[in-house]
């Protein structure tokens, strides 16, 4: 059995942009520190300009060049406009993180929609809860709100006016139409995103255009999200590096004679202390441990074992950008057994096989291939038909982003994407060794190989 070559908590050094320290023991000196140069009661930061509100890292969005790259695209497909209800695609392309776009149970387009003309400023259509967010948040985007029932008096006769208590859900699809018919030329194609509209919602914008087609315009999203600029890149290395830190917390905390249900807190706890940039605004996550290895919340009935094998999936969401690595060891420090080894050593191969393949030219569906070939050695996973080997990060909320590495995935690894590559094992009862297994780090192809954000442990035995 082999040692990690890595001791707790180390993470990967310092990249050349210089935004983001390495990762490093909790409690250590070097943990203490961050962009800020204090804590949180004792930290400046440079006011932001008269009438915004940003986060110092979210003032340095390139969003003029976002923007400039989806016109471009736009253009060249012949799309007059695009109407966006997915709320990634309007973080995207306008800066604006939308609380309301993300709520459960909010039907997409019925708070929050982006109108992104070929030419022009962008647009945002937002509830009138986050009337005062939006243009504080944003740069040269023209807004406007529609109505909520949240009270705003700004001193009007029209903010005085009661509220009725049952809004029109198509009210803010209508406001965005309304904008978007203005860029439409006479033989006009305006793009939405097939899947993502409610049946009523398309039989309204398709019955106001009057016989214009609506174009399915996500393979144009999907191109100008695909590459990162180097300002998302630096979000979603912070994004990774900070769960690389909290899960390295949490899982020297994990005790053997501890309940379950404690994990959860012990890695919520850990999350938000470890956010040294003050940039997290949502955390997810999945765990395992000892025979459970379902996706949800830690077991509440169950007393950790020393020697159970333990799963944390997922991470934060920083100013938009998602984490998604996973950390798997065995609680306790104690020596794993032979099957639990085997095990996490043939998808460690497999994920090394990865490694040796990561790099700009490479199809997705050979990495897939030569990952899954190499668990396939083993006895102890002759089949692995993972339906993907990793897939591309970006916006939130979805942590798996496309493409997939994936069995059919024709898509060539190119400068600046940035993706997660993942062996996971989900290892039920008749399984050599039942558990939860995941070994995942985040990467950007760059010109002759990748840039690795975070390092998983080569060994099942981390020494926490």
């Amino acid at each position: 059995m082999k040692l990690s070559r890595r001791q707790f908590g180390l993470g990967t050094a310092a990249t050349a942009g210089g935004l983001f320290l390495p990762a490093v023991a909790p409690g250590s000196a070097m943990a203490q520190t961050n962009m800020f140069e204090g804590s949180l009661d004792q930290f400046s930061v440079t006011p932001p300009e008269d009438g915004k509100n940003w986060h110092p890292l979210a003032a340095k969005r390139p969003h003029n060049d976002i923007l400039s790259r989806l016109q471009g695209i736009m253009q060249r497909e012949g799309f007059d406009v695009l109407l966006l209800i997915n709320p990634e695609n309007i973080l995207y392309s306008t800066g604006y993180f939308s609380k309301f776009a993300y709520a459960p149970g909010v039907p997409a387009g019925s708070q929050t929609a982006a109108v992104i003309p070929a030419e022009g400023k962008a647009h945002l259509i937002v509830s009138l809860y986050e009337k005062d967010d939006a243009p504080r948040q944003t740069i040269d985007v023209e807004y406007e709100s529609v109505a909520g029932f949240v009270f705003v008096d700004d001193g009007t006769a029209e903010s005085h006016q009661e509220r009725d208590p049952v809004l029109d859900p198509a009210l803010t699809i209508k406001s965005a139409l309304n904008i978007a018919q203005g860029y439409l030329g006479p033989d006009g194609k305006i793009g939405i995103e097939a899947g993502m509209l409610l049946g009523g919602f398309r039989d309204y914008i398709e019955s106001e255009l009057n016989g214009t087609p609506l174009t399915d315009c996500s393979g144009v999203m999907f191109e100008s999200r695909l590459i990162k600029f180097p300002w998302e890149v630096d979000m979603l290395r912070l994004a990774a590096q900070h769960a690389e830190r909290f899960m390295a917390r949490a899982a020297q905390q994990l005790k053997p004679g501890m309940n379950a249900m404690g994990f959860d807190k012990i890695i919520q706890i850990a999350a938000w202390e470890e956010d040294r940039e003050n940039s997290m605004s949502t955390l997810g996550y999945q765990t395992g441990i000892g025979p459970y290895w379902g996706i949800g919340l830690a077991p509440r009935n169950y007393v950790i074992q020393e020697g159970d094998v333990a799963r944390i999936d997922g991470g934060g969401v920083h100013l938009g950008y998602i984490s998604d690595i996973s950390r798997t060891w065995v609680v306790g420090g104690s020596k794993p057994n032979q099957a639990q080894v085997d095990t996490y050593d043939a998808l460690y191969a497999g994920f090394a096989k990865g490694l040796e393949m990561l790099a700009p030219g490479v199809k997705m569906k050979d990495l897939y291939a030569a990952i899954r070939a190499e668990v396939e050695k083993s006895s102890v996973i002759p089949v692995y038909p993972r339906g993907h080997m990793g897939h591309g990060i970006s916006v939130a909320p979805t942590a798996e982003d496309v493409p997939k590495i994936s069995v059919n995935e024709e898509t060539v690894f190119q400068p600046g994407m940035c993706i997660s590559m993942e062996c996971s094992y989900m290892a039920a009862q008749g399984a050599p060794a039942p558990g939860p297994y995941n070994i995942e780090d985040s990467f950007v192809i760059t010109e002759d190989g990748y840039e690795r954000f975070t390092m998983a442990p080569d060994s099942i035995f981390w020494n926490v």
